[in-house]
């Protein structure tokens, strides 16, 4: 029996599995489909998710591949509206959007797990969930036969139309759209930067344009006309909506969706978990998807790892009180946007232009956006497990991946890149902090100090010299950082020792 049996080897199936594994999780994962489906699908990576795949190992691979966008433009009647400009992300090593089509994501995944050990099977569609006092048993339909395969929880990742979230009887929330919508991959002569990411209306619908990889390669999201079969004249005659003179060359993979704003009530039915689209859908505004996927898979892997550890069951309850807010979230930002640009005749639009031309008026409004586009801004303040604020930071927040040069080992770094990834971090910022200070085996400790002097007096912590304070928002507090890098409270030593006890299911010692 394994620990997890996930259903659903998408990206946000893929990195719960990596995560798990790196964990030191059993971990099993199963896929319906023969092999990664080459249709266009999302390509969006934020600066969030970046953070993630870094910690799996995958961001340079990525990088590498993927198209680096650092503005997003809306447009309605022709004109620009407010552009959004990511690099001013200023705590993060990724201050951009990255365009990578996600079965390119999907298989730098499957080769990292392959590197672990770990196989995605194919063609098995779970058909039934039975739970029992300790664990998951999980009918699989193989190759025209049924076998069970049993694990401690189950995790549904298997997409908008969840065959885990049916057999659970899990009800959502929220409806379809009215708008049909057109995705397809292109070869466009398209004189806009190649930096830049474009949303564009008028009065017949919308018109979105995703710099991809390659020369001239782009992905197109736009709502075709009404009673008239999408293809390539299409498109081009819907290119018109945007006031952008560009040329469609050449069209892979053009096919018709339903889109739709709908959320899973709860996430949660005993053992039985779901993540990514299984939880949540959306519009493809600004490429929020993919990415709010695999946030969940971040979340739930060190929760599932804990208790698998030895934590205290209900270490699990605070995923759905975490994640399904954030959702929530997403999903009225894109259903807002959305109605907004799709406004054609009403009269209401030429409010929307005026209000975009106040956003596009002030620095602050547009940074904003930036952040809460980027994912950055996701917090868990308010739910359960968390504490504390100083500084301007609170539990539940995001801990500022924040860049210093560390005078003790002469480079410079980023503050998440110092701390472990497997596991809780009490992170000191004064050497005062370390005196007498005991903590749980599973729990680390870092300092991060200018003062040169105690920093060599720290006694077998592992510490960073920031002379030039670059860290000096922390200064003067302790915080206990989760694995996945969010801050779970922020308060005394011994007081977050106690916490990272409870949170291991270990003595403080």
């Amino acid at each position: 029996m394994s620990d997890v049996l996930i259903v659903g080897a998408g990206p946000t199936g893929l990195a719960l599995a990596l995560r798990l594994h790196d964990l030191g999780v059993g971990v099993r994962i199963i896929d319906k489909h023969e092999s990664v489906l080459g249709l266009t699908k999302s390509a969006a990576l934020h600066a969030r998710t970046m953070e993630h795949l870094r910690d799996l190992g995958l961001a340079d691979a990525v990088l590498d591949e993927g198209q680096r966008v650092e503005h997003l433009t809306l447009r309605t009647g022709h004109r620009d509206r407010i552009s959004v400009d990511f690099r001013t992300l200023h705590d993060t090593a990724y201050p951009f959007l990255l365009d990578h089509p996600q079965d390119r994501t999907e298989h730098l995944l499957i080769e990292e797990l392959a590197r672990r050990g770990v196989a995605v099977e194919r063609a098995a569609a779970c058909v039934g969930i039975e739970q029992h006092g300790d664990g998951v048993r999980a009918t699989v339909a193989v190759g025209g036969r049924t076998r069970t395969l049993e694990a401690r929880w189950l995790v549904g990742c298997d997409g908008v139309r969840s065959t885990v979230r049916r057999l659970l009887g899990i009800e959502r929330t929220g409806a379809p759209y009215p708008d049909d919508w057109v995705l397809f991959d292109a070869d466009i002569d398209w004189p806009l930067p190649r930096n830049e990411l474009t949303f564009s209306a008028d009065g017949e619908g919308l018109f979105g344009v995703f710099p991809l990889p390659g020369e001239r390669r782009y992905r197109v999201a736009y709502t075709p006309t009404p009673g008239v079969e999408p293809s390539m004249e299409d498109a081009q005659r819907s290119m018109a909506r945007s006031g952008v003179e560009g040329t469609i060359l050449a069209v892979d993979n053009l096919r018709p969706f339903t889109l739709a704003h709908m959320q899973a009530v709860r996430y949660r039915r005993g053992r039985v978990f779901l993540a990514g689209d299984a939880a949540h859908v959306h519009t493809p505004f600004a490429g929020q998807g993919l990415n709010l996927g695999i946030g969940d898979a971040m979340n739930l892997a060190w929760r599932l790892a804990a208790v698998a550890h030895g934590a205290d069951a209900r270490l699990l309850d605070a995923y759905q009180a975490e994640r399904h807010p954030v959702a929530a979230s997403v999903i009225a930002m894109t259903h807002r946007t959305a109605q907004a640009m799709l406004l054609r005749d009403d009269p209401r639009r030429h409010l929307r232009d005026a209000v975009m031309t106040v956003l596009q008026a002030s620095e602050r409004a547009r940074r904003a956006l930036a952040r809460r586009l980027s994912q950055l801004d996701h917090h868990y303040r308010g739910a359960p497990g968390v504490a504390g604020r100083a500084h301007g930071l609170a539990g539940g927040d995001r801990l500022p991946d924040l860049e210093f040069f560390d005078g003790l080992s002469q480079r410079a770094g980023r503050l998440h890149e110092f701390l472990p990834y497997d596991r809780h971090t009490m992170l000191l910022t004064d050497p005062a902090q370390t005196v007498g200070l005991t903590v749980p085996d599973s729990c680390a400790v870092r300092l991060i100090t200018p003062d040169w002097a105690r920093a060599r007096t720290a006694q077998n912590v592992p510490t960073a010299l920031d002379r030039g304070r670059s860290a000096a928002r922390l200064y003067g507090s302790a915080y206990l950082v989760r694995p996945d890098r969010h801050v779970a409270g922020i308060g005394s030593p011994s007081d977050l020792a106690a916490a990272a006890a409870l949170d291991s299911h270990e003595e403080v010692g």
